[in-house]
């Protein structure tokens, strides 16, 4: 088992989950050592982040509607026409309190105090969301994901290595033989230099692999990945 951040990955995740942890922060903050400045500053660090992510979708969401306006104006699509007057720049409301650089710095800093006060609780930490959720690794569904594309005529075969110590790779070169080994790569990446036979002009190969861990194939083989390869 392996434990990921307790601070989501996405802005608009991160946004809800300041906001209860700055909303909360002040149920707790005498019990743990926390000052009242500290409860104002990280409510501060809420509001200012909440209303950066805010206008950055307003203004993405404007540039998308002043770029279809651009494209219309450029080319006649069917029926559709554009407006009499450009589109406008939106209305912002009033911008909170500046707040330093390094939100999130600051508030996993925090959070850590938290969690080594001796009047700690883990009721606590679920409440204010500063406990990491534990993620369980089952490797029988370990399944690797193959990308192959030319590469100076080449095939290259690309995956993530993920759990794994390495990869078996095989390949189907489309003469009777199915798929045979290429090799078990420590790497996640593979370009094959094979040539084409010398009947063919064009061919498709195919490719699949399955993970490894401790010298063991483990898991689901890849879904089969194939590719046009013409002689160079």
């Amino acid at each position: 088992m392996s434990k990921v951040s307790f601070i989501p990955s996405s802005d608009n995740d991160r946004v809800v989950w300041l906001n209860n942890f700055s909303a909360k922060l002040g149920t707790y903050a005498a019990n743990v050592g926390v000052t009242a400045a500290e409860v104002t500053a990280t409510q501060k660090d809420a509001s200012m982040y909440q209303y950066i992510i805010n206008l950055q979708e307003i203004y993405k969401q404007t540039l998308k509607n002043i770029t279809g306006y651009k494209n219309l104006l450029r080319h006649a699509v069917g029926q559709q026409h554009i407006s009499t007057s450009i589109p406008a720049l939106p209305t912002l409301s009033t911008a909170p309190a500046s707040v330093p650089e390094g939100i999130f710095d600051r508030v996993s800093k925090l959070a850590a105090r938290i969690k080594a006060s001796i009047n700690y609780t883990t009721n606590m930490g679920s409440d204010l969301g500063i406990i990491a959720p534990t993620v369980t690794f089952d490797a029988s569904t370990m399944q690797p994901l193959l990308k192959v594309k030319l590469d100076a005529g080449r095939p290259y075969v690309k995956w993530i290595k993920g759990e794994s110590d390495a990869l078996d790779l095989y390949v189907d070169r489309n003469d009777g033989t199915g798929f045979i080994l290429l090799g078990r790569l420590m790497r996640n990446e593979y370009v094959d230099i094979a040539s084409l036979p010398a009947t063919k002009v064009i061919d498709e190969w195919s490719y699949k692999g399955i993970y490894v861990i401790a010298d063991q194939p483990t898991g689901i083989y890849s879904a089969v990945a194939s590719i046009s390869v013409k002689k160079v």
